[in-house]
């Protein structure tokens, strides 16, 4: 038996469910992070028990955070026990049916639309229910989202994205740097709500006909519309620029309804496909990084559709005119060399 499993038997003992077998523990997937979470069956229960060996302070962030959604009736898996030193959390299991499944697995592009409203009926909920108290949460209180990060992740792209996995030779870096600081200048005058900051179609699972939420260990106060460009704007499953529309549409009349937002269609689309660049961007850099430097190279196909998506919504804003020219030159790249979408 493994150190990581007799850590785990001695964990669930502690906690008074019967330790875990081999055959009753399995490993299940940990996505981009380098936690590791199994399932484990007890009689006739199931939980999930996640591990982060080499993160402290991811484990106590997961339980701030998660302990202050789920008190508010947000739809994220209980906490039912952690244990610090050995780097545990004992959570509910939420099965195994995330809305990415579910969209592939969809008959028709009407069944599509109607998951993601269902999800963001539940986005807009979070919302409206944790934003005006994020500073009773020890990890929440002093967490901003602001000029900094922003820069942060679109140094990221650079760094990551363009130089090291494209090759882009960056003939006026200089006039990128000018452009990625106005972005980043523009979007840190918006006002900050509660942000998940990685809601995308893997992080929400559909359990029991509820919408649930994962991965929310590095929430922040920060953009209202990050979260909802993270799902719409999402390589993982490419919506229509129609349905896309339509779905902003539908989130701008949830938060106008509940006084979280007063906003022309217009304007609000307008900053939805602002923040998107900024999330796509900082997407792209995480596909590039995981691939080449974690070897999870399943990351990669991910590329392709959200250079798309990049290039697209660049149409919208001619001020960031260097930074279109850069993303025509990776995807130029990509296209001659489809090699590197495929490393192993």
């Amino acid at each position: 038996m493994s150190p990581t499993r007799r850590s785990i038997n001695h964990f669930l003992k502690k906690e008074g469910i019967d330790p875990a077998t081999g055959k009753n523990m399995e490993l299940i997937a940990g996505g981009g992070s380098d936690r590791c979470f199994y399932r484990v069956a007890s009689g006739r229960n199931s939980y999930v028990v996640m591990t982060a060996p080499s993160f402290r302070y991811d484990i106590r962030s997961y339980v701030d955070v998660g302990r202050f959604l789920y008190e508010r009736g947000v739809g994220v898996p209980e906490i039912l026990a952690y244990d610090d030193e050995r780097q545990l959390v004992l959570l509910e299991d939420l099965g195994d049916l995330s809305l990415y499944q579910a969209l592939n697995e969809a008959e028709t592009r009407g069944e599509v639309v109607r998951y993601y409203k269902q999800v963001l009926d539940r986005l807009a909920e979070m919302v409206v229910r944790t934003s005006t108290d994020m500073e009773t949460c020890d990890y929440l209180k002093h967490r901003s989202f602001g000029y900094e990060a922003l820069r942060w992740e679109t140094d990221y792209f650079i760094e990551c994205f363009l130089k090291r996995f494209c090759g882009v030779a960056l003939e006026n870096e200089g006039r990128l740097e000018d452009e990625c600081h106005m972005l980043a200048l523009r979007l840190a005058e918006e006002r900050r709500f509660f942000m998940h900051r990685d809601f995308q179609s893997k992080n929400v699972y559909l359990h029991q006909g509820q919408v649930r939420f994962i991965d929310f260990q590095t929430a922040t106060r920060g953009l209202l519309q990050y979260d909802l460009a993270s799902l719409l704007k999402d390589s993982y499953f490419v919506l229509s620029d129609d349905e896309r529309e339509e779905l902003v549409e539908y989130y701008r009349k949830l938060l106008a309804d509940e006084g979280k937002m007063d906003c022309t269609t217009e304007d609000f689309l307008a900053l939805f496909h602002r923040t998107g660049l900024q999330r796509t961007m900082q997407a792209l850099g995480a596909f590039a990084f995981l691939g080449m430097d974690k070897g999870k190279t399943d990351f990669l196909e991910y590329i392709a559709p959200g250079i798309g998506i990049l290039s697209e919504a660049l149409k919208l804003f001619p001020e960031y005119d260097e930074l279109g020219r850069v993303v025509d030159a990776a995807g130029g790249i990509l296209e001659q060399k489809p090699d590197l979408l495929k490393m192993k």
